[in-house]
């Protein structure tokens, strides 16, 4: 089983409402830059900001 397929797997089982949160959620964290989806697209990368926020 691949990365994509265990994402695939977890993605499945929620429901519409938890997805459209999780997908907003995902969007803001990449937008300010906290992390960035690697060129896979599975794969999240923390970045420095990201880091430093910690």
């Amino acid at each position: 089983m691949t990365k994509a397929d265990v994402i695939k797997a977890i993605l499945k089982k929620l429901d519409p409402k938890q997805d459209k949160f999780f997908t907003r959620a995902m969007d803001d964290l990449t937008n300010e830059g906290i992390f960035e989806v690697q060129t896979d697209g599975v794969t999240l990368a923390l970045t420095q900001k990201g880091a430093d926020l910690l």
